[in-house]
């Protein structure tokens, strides 16, 4: 039989490897066809890699860092999705806050948010007014940042900031 060698970079390696830990690499490695699959996909393939630059897959970092963003975002319960948009107007909100977008009771919200805590979701923060704040932890606030505003250097604008229509003159 022959054999072919190919030079791979070291990550295209490593998900080598993880694909021929996962079932279908199993399974094709059991009936012995796993060499001519793959070359015989990469040949059918050809055309598309070139115009691409390559595989359907190899994602740029950007690409990689958005995906799993998006992943996260979605893997948020319910209150945390509730939640996630009050950090585009405040840099921090009160357990009060967060109680009533929640509809629940403070004792009940402070719970969550201790176990929000737990979780790296949300980080304490200064007190407002006496009453305790918390912010978006560090991952999460670059992840809302990325989701909410393209540009990072956007200034954030408050929905009570907004410019008022000019009224009659009075002269």
């Amino acid at each position: 039989m022959p054999i072919i060698e190919i030079n791979l970079s070291d990550e295209v390696y490593v998900r080598w490897r993880e694909f021929l830990g996962s079932q279908q690499g199993a399974r094709l490695l059991e009936s012995g066809l796993l060499g001519d699959w793959a070359i015989q996909g990469f040949m059918n393939k050809v055309n598309d890699y070139l115009k691409q630059g390559g595989p359907p897959g190899a994602e740029d970092e950007q690409s990689r860092r958005q995906r799993l963003e998006a992943e996260a975002r979605r893997k948020l319960t319910k209150p945390q999705k509730r939640v996630l948009p009050m950090f585009d107007e405040n840099e921090n909100v009160t357990l009060a806050e967060i109680s009533r977008v929640l509809g629940i009771l403070p004792a009940d919200g402070a719970v969550l948010v201790e176990q929000w805590v737990a979780e790296e979701f949300l980080s304490p923060a200064p007190e407002r007014g006496g009453s305790p704040t918390f912010i978006l932890s560090r991952g999460w606030q670059e992840r809302n940042l990325a989701a909410n505003r393209p540009s990072l250097h956007a200034p954030r604008r408050l929905h009570f900031a907004a410019k008022s229509k000019p009224g009659p003159s009075r002269t």
